[in-house]
């Protein structure tokens, strides 16, 4: 997308860039050397000094975080600081989705799933496909056609990664998770290669669950937000709300917990860690699958590539806000959209190597990410 974007009045909104970056600039070089200072010349010389590091870390970060709002309020004006926020709800919710798919992988099976956009994007691929089938023998509304759809993407993800749990794997269980990220990456691959020779050249499309534009009001402003991203989010929070609520109060949860925390451990206590993986691994697709069909409306047709940006997103998103947490990487999905959207109007090549920069940034002082905890290691 080139250009700068304009205002849904069709007027093109006029910024000081040179002062927004400037003042940036400042905000951020003013973090780092008060850091620099306060270690220097007062932490050195108090005990638990790596604790009282961390909580200057976090006093920081917020003082930073708020610092930016305020500069980008100050200069995009309320109406579009509020309206970019309605645009980029699908966006949260798509990258959300992802995100806890790949953290729930992570953390039953420590290593990082390279292959989720590719499970997804084979859900959607097989939605597309059936929402052509529907059309062609039913009178069901779009709505509905979207909805079975949405049901097939994610149960065509869900057994998609029982497979490959089971046949896959956990074949590779003595191997490294260096190791396990290279197989992944091979999944790509293949399924990339697997999608056009199953699907051919044909066009395939995913309508949207409404095309309505529903009005908003907001801090006195007269916003609009898409009803299908309304939609979206009602399923993201009803899908995580349940899942999050399974991971907390079932027996499923306790042994997903107790897999993370020592998979030895975890199988002298009877729990049978190889169904606890594979379902993770089950979920994870599902909700993959579930992404896909959401993002994909805005997206044209369907391509291999439709959840890269969602993939790499997803992954910065768990950096950010840690992989031993499901709280942290949610957080960190909400941030990267609304930044990358928010200075997309003052740089629209570097948007996203700008907040890839502050969250390299943030995990040079946190390594663990913003929510971060040591995690046990397995033996």
């Amino acid at each position: 997308m080139c250009g700068r974007r304009t205002s849904l009045s069709g007027v093109k909104p006029m910024f000081n860039e040179t002062k927004f970056w400037n003042t940036f600039i400042i905000i951020i070089a003013s973090l780092i050397v008060v850091y620099a200072i306060v270690d220097i010349f007062v932490l050195r010389k108090l005990p638990k000094r790596s604790k009282n590091q961390t909580k200057l870390i976090n006093g920081l970060l917020i003082l930073g975080f708020a610092s930016i709002m305020v500069l980008l309020i100050d200069s995009l004006g309320m109406f579009l600081f509020l309206q970019t926020i309605m645009d980029k709800v699908l966006g949260i919710c798509v990258l959300a989705l992802a995100t806890t798919g790949i953290v729930l992988i992570f953390k039953t099976s420590m290593t990082t799933n390279f292959a989720q956009g590719s499970m997804a994007t084979l859900g959607a691929f097989f939605a597309a496909r059936y929402i052509l089938y529907l059309t062609a023998t039913t009178t069901l509304t779009t709505i509905q056609k979207v909805f079975l759809a949405i049901l097939v993407s994610a149960l065509v993800a869900f057994i998609l990664g029982i497979l490959i749990d089971v046949f896959i794997i956990r074949k590779a269980k003595h191997v490294t998770s260096v190791g396990k990220q290279m197989i992944t990456m091979g999944l790509v691959l293949v399924i990339s290669g697997l999608i056009p020779v199953t699907f051919g050249g044909l066009p395939l499309e995913i309508p949207r669950l409404s095309y309505d534009i529903v009005p908003v009001t907001l801090f006195g402003q007269s916003l609009s937000i898409p009803q299908h991203s309304i939609y979206a989010l009602y399923l993201t929070v009803i899908v995580l709300v349940v899942l999050f609520a399974a991971l907390r109060f079932t027996k499923w949860g306790l042994g997903v917990r107790a897999t993370a925390s020592n998979e030895i451990v975890a199988k002298m206590m009877g729990v049978n860690t190889r169904i606890i993986t594979a379902m993770s691994w089950a979920i994870a697709g599902a909700l993959g699958g579930l992404a896909s069909v959401l993002a994909a409306p805005f997206g044209g047709q369907v391509t291999t590539g439709l959840m890269v940006s969602y993939q790499v997103n997803g992954f910065m998103a768990s950096i950010l806000g840690g992989f031993s947490s499901f709280g942290g990487p949610l957080v960190g999905a909400i941030l990267i959209p609304l930044l990358q959207g928010l200075l997309f109007y003052f740089s629209n090549l570097w948007q996203n190597a700008i907040v890839y920069l502050i969250i390299l940034l943030i995990v040079l002082a946190k390594p663990l990410g913003l929510f971060g905890k040591k995690i046990a290691k397995k033996v």
